[in-house]
């Protein structure tokens, strides 16, 4: 019986000859990671130090034509510019986000370790220390990248098992229960929107309108266009009260806004059936002066007619939801720096208030709102999940029953 193959990766025993200038060559057989066992060879001026050569290049060995091979040797911050290279076919924001996470967050923390040198231990403690220092946020998005770069690691061959798996550190205090907006307090707060000069001015109440109309996220609904698809049929047609959510805005890192031809994830395509309210107010919006555009996209900025940020809509939502009916800061949404030194301008730091009646409500929970007024109807999680865009609860259902137009059903619900 032959002797086995040596493991990809591996060397044999090596051997020392003195050459004829004093000089000293290390040799040994390497197999690499083709499976082919090549002789490589270091020369030094001692047995030492043509050993340690021998080492560092049998540690950095490439597999042939210049492709560089994992191995349990790498650095880390090899293996996450390698993960973050990679074609993962994220859409744009989740790539920002990761890309920025491995940036500050991985990189920093384990860059400098070898792959072999990373346990589930070191994980821990290092997740730990980001939830610590830059919240739980940022650590389970990192524990997410460390995830899947180990999971290229395996693939490579340069680890068996992925420690991050058993890593044990807590990152977070336990999920708060959803909330979502009573049918009453939905009617109160449309009201307010419409009834506050500043939302009126940014153009803020229509939106609100409608993700509580659809349930949306709010780059779907700065992406909502009128115009056709792929196929030439109509994206938003009020006709027939539907609209195809196949896009949402999102920043491009050196370009800026962009309308991303598809949704955050593949399950966020869907045909959504309008309620009636809906249709209505985009109808009063083409014949409003001021409203109306010759931009194809429906929310466009009221001065320029560009995309509107998520971010900054976002942001002018916290801040109109935290101001009100607060008496506390007196319905401007922030409080003054504790010596009250605040001045626009003045490089002074504005403090959230979080005393109002309506700082618990984000643009999230339209959605929570949506998707509790149709769980409170009775229509299925199929249908609710197909109307929030969402792959859940089923994975069977997902690949074995096409997604047609939501149920005309939910229109009708969500009408008022």
């Amino acid at each position: 019986m032959g002797r086995p193959p040596l493991p990809l990766g591996t060397s044999g025993k090596v051997l020392f000859a003195t050459l004829p200038n004093g000089r000293v060559k290390a040799r040994v057989k390497f197999r690499d990671y083709d499976g082919r066992v090549r002789l490589v060879s270091k020369v030094g001026p001692s047995r030492a130090a043509a050993e340690r050569a021998l080492k560092a290049e049998c540690t950095s060995r490439q597999a042939p034509g210049g492709v560089g091979a994992l191995t349990a040797a790498t650095r880390m911050a090899t293996l996450a510019d390698a993960w973050i290279e990679a074609d993962h076919g994220w859409s744009t924001g989740t790539q920002r986000t990761y890309r920025s996470v491995v940036g500050k967050q991985v990189k920093p923390a384990f860059g400098q370790l070898c792959i072999r040198e990373v346990t589930s231990g070191v994980v821990s403690r290092a997740l730990a220390a980001i939830a610590k220092s830059s919240g739980p946020g940022a650590a389970k998005t990192a524990r997410a990248c460390l995830s899947g770069m180990f999971a290229m690691a395996i693939q490579d061959g340069a680890v068996a098992v992925n420690p991050v798996r058993d890593a044990t550190a807590k990152l977070s205090t336990g999920k708060r229960a959803p909330r979502a907006l009573t049918t009453a307090e939905t009617g109160r707060l449309v009201e307010l929107f419409r009834t506050s000069d500043r939302a009126v001015e940014i153009d803020l109440p229509d939106i609100v309108d409608w993700m509580l109309a659809t349930g949306c996220r709010i780059g779907e609904a700065l992406a909502l266009r009128y115009g056709t698809n792929g196929d030439g049929k109509p994206i938003l047609d009020l006709k027939a009260g539907t609209w195809e959510v196949n896009a949402t805005v999102v920043r491009v890192p050196g370009a800026g806004l962009a309308v991303q031809p598809r949704p955050k994830t593949t399950a966020g395509w869907r045909i959504i059936a309008l309620p009636e309210f809906a249709v209505q107010m985009l109808q009063d919006r083409q014949v409003s002066p001021r409203r109306q555009t010759a931009a194809e996209v429906v929310f466009t900025s009221q001065l320029t007619g560009a995309l509107r940020d998520p971010s900054n809509v976002s942001g002018d939502l916290r801040q109109l939801l935290d101001s009100f009916e607060c008496e506390t800061c007196g319905g401007t949404g922030y409080q003054l720096d504790e010596d009250g030194s605040f001045r626009a301008g003045a490089g002074g730091r504005r403090i959230r208030c979080e005393e109002g009646s309506w700082s618990w409500v984000t643009s999230h929970t339209f959605r929570k709102t949506v998707a509790t007024r149709l769980d409170e109807a009775g229509l299925s999680p199929r249908q609710v999940a197909d109307q929030l865009g969402h792959a859940n609860p089923s994975m069977t259902l997902d690949v074995y029953f096409g997604r047609q137009v939501v149920s005309a059903e939910a229109a009708r619900v969500l009408n008022r």
